[in-house]
């Protein structure tokens, strides 16, 4: 029996997605920007969180990544978008980590981003307003950022007119493929993510009478009741003896235990550590779900002319598609593929349900859908979803020869649900990550979706429903929303354009000048420009080729 679930759909607020955007240095003590509704949160979202054990026998007492000099100088953000600063700064120390220096990333690139597009859609927001968690997850794994500094010098930012679609999306240099949730309830996780990754990104509820006298540490207690306004920042290490006795707050009271986590703030160098501070381990909200999510960086690829991501969304997965009870449920993107890029080398996907099992399939596509006969799909791998997040699963090269197909992500629930009802604790709803537009506690939008019809779908019992169909049919929805499945492509080697020499993915003059430097032995061709510079395929390179060029040229 499938159930769809009703609950709150046409009044969800931003749910778990509370505003993060606390500004400057202490001094800020306001009511958190947006009203929780605990009526429909994501799945395995906790709550108020309990405290966990703090140290293994496999992990060091003592870390930091800015010891290891995995971290850039530190930032003072101008405006709400200490999420933007948080961001950039976990994408340059994951960089950095794994031996990659691009210099500083530009946190106004992502601020701006993220701002309400001129066709009024994306998150609605201005560049001074706050900003939510899950932004930067959708900035980077959309390949449209990080982005250096260096390489947005031409981009006027003191332009409050700028929306978020006038931004240059091509100057990404590292795409991100794989990002993993964490959360208080597994403290080694999160120590093993910072070894890994170099540093976590979370936010915590920052209040004046929680930061010890020097500013140099904070702890928020769980009976703390009191004003405050969310906060984002970059972990960067931890020490396990760290005394309770440092967090001295006037709220007046004290962690049960030592232990505390090394935070780089964007607030400037306004401390004696030189705008680092020490945030306890038993902190109120840190890692919860209030401010949802916090996650590590676990992979990052360079992308250079041989690879393209294809996606029908760009801002990532703004909630969870859970609606569905059902064991087994087949999500799927429908794409265009480019006639050059033909090669299937990567699968990146958004869900929460681990512990379940997925398959990955290429779905070819009959009369304008995706095909509901599972005979003509194609098994591309299998496994178990080992952390909510962002999972890239790695593809044995399919070579697609279609003009369309789709990508469909088989969640199976049955085995981490054994035993329970859809209505008893502990029960992981079916789910996916979709872009689907959100509502503030206030009825205005926090975010609105671009999803077009024929892009995404379902398949259920071997019967496939469009996705858009689907919201309106069920919930008298016409924005829906958009799966969070993303295919990266590699170009088929056998398709490079010939004529083509300088490789440039287009024919004109130049080309011809490149041959005719070869002749007189000037310059130097590589294997690549040598395939595209033999024109007439003779085996050799003269000015006969660049000759045909020219009549290519001409003729075009």
């Amino acid at each position: 029996m499938v159930i769809i679930m009703y609950k709150k759909f046409l009044t969800k607020s931003v749910a778990v997605f509370t505003a993060v955007c606390c500004i400057a240095s202490i001094g800020c003590a306001s009511a958190n920007a947006a009203v929780i509704d605990d009526e429909f949160e994501s799945v395995s979202q906790n709550g108020s969180q309990s405290i966990s054990s703090y140290s293994s026998t496999e992990l060091p007492q003592k870390y930091s990544s800015k010891d290891l000099g995995f971290v850039t100088g530190i930032k003072k953000q101008d405006y709400n978008n200490c999420w933007a600063y948080a961001g950039i700064s976990a994408f340059e120390t994951k960089l950095l980590s794994q031996g990659i220096d691009l210099g500083e990333m530009s946190p106004e690139h992502l601020n701006f981003w993220a701002t309400t597009r001129t066709n009024g859609k994306g998150w609605q927001r201005r560049f001074s307003d706050g900003g939510f968690a899950s932004i930067p997850a959708g900035y980077f794994t959309s390949w449209q950022g990080g982005v250096k500094k260096s390489d947005v010098t031409d981009i006027d930012f003191s332009n409050v007119n700028l929306a978020g679609n006038d931004l240059p999306t091509d100057r990404t240099e590292y795409g991100t493929t794989a990002i993993k949730y964490l959360t208080s309830f597994n403290t080694d996780e999160i120590k093993q993510s910072i070894m890994d990754n170099g540093a976590v990104f979370t936010s915590y509820a920052s209040a004046n009478s929680c930061y010890s006298s020097s500013n140099t540490s904070y702890f928020m207690p769980q009976s703390y009741n009191g004003s405050y306004e969310g906060h984002s920042i970059e972990i960067v290490g931890w020490d396990d003896t760290y005394s309770l006795k440092k967090f001295n707050g006037s709220v007046g009271k004290k962690p049960q235990n030592n232990g505390a986590w090394l935070v780089r703030n964007s607030w400037g160098d306004y401390n004696s550590l030189g705008g680092y501070f020490w945030i306890s381990y038993e902190d109120k909200y840190l890692f919860g779900s209030k401010y949802d999510p916090s996650y590590t960086i676990e992979q990052v690829e360079q992308i250079d002319k041989d690879t393209m991501l294809l996606q029908n969304e760009i801002y990532g997965a703004t909630y969870s598609f859970q609606y569905i009870i059902y064991d087994e449920i087949t999500y799927i993107n429908r794409f265009d593929f480019d006639k050059d890029y033909k090669t299937l080398d990567k699968v990146v996907f958004e869900t929460r349900a681990t512990g379940a099992d997925y398959q990955i399939y290429y779905i070819p596509t009959v009369d304008n859908a995706p095909t509901n006969d599972k005979s003509k799909w194609t098994l591309l791998d299998s496994g178990v979803v080992n952390y909510s997040g962002y999972i890239c699963c790695d593809i044995n090269d399919l070579k697609i020869n279609d003009s369309n197909g789709s990508i469909g992500v088989t969640i199976n629930t049955s085995d981490i649900n054994q035993g329970l009802n859809y209505t008893d604790e502990g029960y992981t709803r079916n789910n996916v990550g979709v872009g689907e537009w959100l509502v503030k506690s206030d009825n205005t939008y926090a975010f609105i979706n671009e999803s077009q019809s024929n892009q995404s779908y379902l398949c259920i019992n071997n019967e496939m429903s469009e996705l858009l169909d689907w919201y309106k049919t069920n919930f008298d929805d016409d924005l829906g929303g958009t799966l969070v499945i993303k295919a990266i492509m590699e170009k088929d080697e056998a398709a490079s354009l010939l004529g083509d020499v300088n490789l440039d993915n287009s024919i004109d003059i130049k080309d011809a000048t490149e041959i005719q430097k070869y002749a007189a032995e000037i310059t130097e061709l590589n294997s690549e420009q040598f395939a595209n510079a033999d024109v007439n395929n003779d085996g050799t390179v003269n000015v006969s080729d660049a000759t045909e060029i020219q009549k290519m040229v001409v003729n075009s």
